[in-house]
């Protein structure tokens, strides 16, 4: 939901002198002119805006925020759209910048530099996004919950990105999804260090904070085989209006692998009487079964689109 930016058009005289008083109608709130003040110079930005909306005085001449909808990192810079316009994009000198940053769309950030969007941040003072896609990124976990702390985050992927404790410690997939009760497709490719962090502890966990009711989209991708897959195959099952791509790790056992193949192969076999949406891929998997599963998931991938 777009935030209205309308008010930051108004133009507005900066405080009465102190020798100049308001009249009684004038005070927002019945409150002392020293009070209004204050918090006109001390309030959150998100508390700044409500009184703004609400009254002429917490105006200022000039907005002391910088708007932007949408911000990419593409190549060697970011660069950004304001609100209300989606495909005019310019660049951004973070460098130079006048005003700290209110994000109020979405981030996506492409690059090997680590620690880019965590210098990004520092520039931020409120991050109001519904879309966040991060690739070979490291964050601590509250930057994370910053950028997450509209509450709102729809859209979430990470490709080789994590998020960490500030001991350096890893934080888990399913303490992620705890932090996302509003996300609808959740997408993470998995580096190394992610892989480390499963257990069947990790999976029972993550179960329990995906929501079906919300989540449309499920993905993961490099998984190892400490992932409990008997699990998760028992909340597929239990829960077929998700849309599920499993991609195991090319290390995984031949044993491991068969307990998938199985599975497959049982989900083709009843596919006539039960709708799923699934993409599987693993070591050894069998190339009739990953046709058959292709031919399944775009039928019933058409069948969805004409609900």
């Amino acid at each position: 939901m777009e935030m209205d930016m309308s008010f930051m058009n108004i133009s507005m005289s900066p405080p009465p002198p102190k020798k100049s008083r308001l009249s009684f109608k004038q005070h927002p709130f019945g409150l002392p002119e020293p009070i209004l003040y204050y918090l006109k110079k001390n309030a959150n930005p998100k508390l700044l805006l409500k009184l703004m909306q609400v009254s002429k005085y917490f105006c200022f001449k000039e907005f002391p925020y910088f708007v932007v909808k949408d911000l990419k990192y593409e190549k060697t810079k970011w660069i950004y759209c304001k609100p209300k316009y989606n495909f005019n994009y310019q660049i951004l000198d973070l460098s130079n910048l006048k005003k700290p940053l209110w994000i109020t769309n979405g981030i996506n950030c492409y690059t090997e530099d680590v620690s880019l969007v965590s210098s990004l941040l520092s520039k931020v003072i409120v991050c109001d996004i519904v879309n966040l896609r991060l690739e070979d990124q490291i964050i601590s976990l509250n930057e994370f919950k910053f950028l997450i702390s509209s509450g709102n985050v729809k859209p979430f992927t990470f490709c080789y990105s994590r998020v960490e404790y500030e001991s350096g410690e890893i934080v888990s997939v399913d303490e992620i999804m705890k932090l996302l009760p509003n996300v609808t497709g959740f997408r993470w490719l998995l580096d190394s260090s992610m892989m480390s962090t499963f257990t069947s502890k990790t999976v029972q966990n993550l179960l329990n904070y995906i929501n079906p009711s919300i989540v449309k989209t499920f993905c993961l991708m490099n998984i190892p085989e400490t992932f409990d897959f008997n699990l998760f195959a028992t909340f597929i099952d239990k829960n077929l209006s998700i849309d599920y791509e499993l991609d195991f790790d090319i290390l995984i056992s031949r044993e491991y692998s068969n307990i998938l193949q199985k599975y497959v192969d049982k989900k083709i076999k009843t596919s006539a009487k039960k709708y799923f949406l699934l993409k599987m891929y693993f070591p050894h998997q069998s190339e009739k079964s990953i046709k058959s599963l292709k031919n399944i998931y775009k039928f019933n991938s058409q069948k969805r689109n004409e609900m």
